[in-house]
């Protein structure tokens, strides 16, 4: 619920006034890399450890994905979820508020939106998706190194598919110096 700041302001808070969805395709993902209750199967313990991770990534390599609603396939990440990750998704939202350049924003412009919380629900909500965005585009990158990737002759040091694509991706990124 939004926050009043003065009489008749309202402040939307990132990460507090609404659940977070994945759907379509992205739900599927998620699927692949988290497997409930079955972490020995999973990539990751929590979906709302998958979500900031993703998010994470997708800011990292300037990777965004819009909505796909191809199935009814839907993966929710609850308020408390969000509330007790606010220490880093919040973070998060700031650093991809300051990078992010399809705003078209000044550098000026980009701090002020970062270190100030939006004060119209357009405001919020266009941040939100931005946000969302850059998590699908993270989600995406997971799914294809993690999930999809085939191993190749050079992956012989592993007889788990899963740690060989997980040693794949960290090799590329210290080999590379950069994710991507």
């Amino acid at each position: 619920m939004p926050r009043k700041i003065r009489a008749n302001q309202k402040v939307y808070e990132y990460f507090r006034e609404n659940s977070e969805v994945l759907s379509g395709k992205y739900a599927d993902y998620a699927d692949a890399l988290w497997k409930q209750n079955n972490i020995k199967n999973s990539y990751f313990k929590r979906l709302i450890d998958l979500y900031t991770v993703a998010a994470a990534i997708g800011i990292r390599i300037k990777r965004r994905a819009a909505e796909d609603s191809s199935s009814d396939n839907k993966r929710t990440i609850q308020m408390d979820q969000l509330m007790s990750n606010l220490s880093t998704l919040q973070p998060l939202m700031r650093i991809m508020l300051i990078v992010d350049d399809s705003r078209l924003l000044t550098l000026e412009e980009k701090l002020d939106s970062a270190f100030r919380l939006p004060e119209t629900e357009e405001a919020y909500k266009n941040n939100m998706n931005l946000f969302n965005s850059y998590m699908r585009g993270g989600l995406e990158y997971l799914y294809e190194n993690l999930i999809v990737r085939t191993i190749s002759p050079e992956d012989d040091d592993y007889s788990d598919a899963r740690i060989t694509n997980m040693m794949a991706l960290l090799k590329r990124d210290l080999d590379e110096g950069e994710l991507g």
